[in-house]
C-alpha cells in the first residue's frame, strides 16, 4: 500500500516549500544576484511608469497632449533601457551548482521541486521571492539558495 501524507514515517524532504530552519545554500558571489534583482526591480517599476504615462496620455486635456506625449516617449526609452540592462544582468547571474540562469525562464525541463506563482513564470517567481525573502530555488537543479547565509569561503 502506498504511503499517504497521513501515515507516520513519511518523507518530510518531499515538501515543496523551504522551512525557515532550512535556509538553503549560501551564495559565494552575491553581487551578481543582487544586481540582477535590482535591475529587474527597476524594470518592473518602469513598466508601471509606462502604463501610467500611457493612461495619462489618453485622459489629459488637448492642450497638454504634447507634454504627455513627451513623457510617454521618455518612459518608453527608460523601459527599453531597463529591459535590456535587466536581461543582461539576469543572464549573468548563474546558479552556483548547475550553471544555469535561475532568473530567466527558458524551455529547459524544470526540476520537480521548482515552484512558481501561477500567473507568473519561474524566473519572475524567483525574482519576486528574492526581493521579498532574500532566497530562491533554482528551477533547473531544485537547490534552494539564501542571500543572507554567510559563505564558508569568506
Amino acid at each position: 500500500m502506498p504511503r499517504s501524507e497521513h501515515t507516520p514515517g513519511r518523507d518530510t524532504r518531499s515538501r515543496r516549500g523551504s522551512s525557515p530552519s532550512h535556509r538553503g545554500r549560501s551564495v559565494t558571489f552575491k553581487k551578481r544576484f543582487v544586481l540582477a534583482v535590482l535591475a529587474t526591480l527597476v524594470f518592473y517599476l518602469s513598466i508601471i511608469a509606462l502604463i501610467t504615462a500611457a493612461v495619462a496620455f489618453f485622459f489629459v486635456p488637448p492642450e497638454l497632449k504634447k507634454t504627455a506625449a513627451d513623457i510617454l516617449v521618455r518612459c518608453l526609452v527608460v523601459f527599453s533601457a531597463a529591459w535590456l540592462i535587466s536581461y543582461m544582468k539576469r543572464r549573468r547571474a548563474l546558479c552556483p551548482l548547475c550553471k544555469s540562469t535561475p532568473f530567466l525562464d527558458n524551455l529547459a525541463h524544470k526540476h520537480e521541486h521548482a515552484y512558481r506563482i501561477r500567473p507568473l513564470n519561474y524566473g519572475t517567481t524567483a525574482i519576486l521571492t528574492t526581493i521579498l525573502f532574500q532566497r530562491w530555488r533554482c528551477m533547473y537543479c531544485g537547490t534552494p539558495f539564501d542571500l543572507l547565509k554567510k559563505s564558508k569561503r569568506s
